[in-house]
């Protein structure tokens, strides 16, 4: 009895060796994801339309800030 348990425990252990083997090897084939490289565009006093239409043309909206009496805008769209 005890020769079949401890015949189990080395069964049960290469297996996870294994599987821990290709895992790990399986993990060094993957390439890495491409970077996402950004582009940046700012404006003073848009009106809802400007902004729609730069929303149109894969622009988001980051940030709007006042500068003196101005409202000011920062925009961001992944670069292609």
């Amino acid at each position: 009895m005890k020769m079949l348990r401890t015949t189990l425990i080395i069964l049960v252990l290469t297996v996870a060796a294994a599987c821990v083997a290709l895992t790990a090897g399986g993990q060094q084939d993957r390439k890495q994801p491409k970077q996402i490289v950004w582009e940046y565009r700012d404006g003073a006093n848009l009106t809802v339309g400007q902004l729609n239409t730069l929303g149109a043309d894969g622009w988001e909206l980051v940030v709007t800030t006042p500068y003196d009496k101005n409202l000011y805008y920062i925009l961001k769209r992944q670069k292609l």
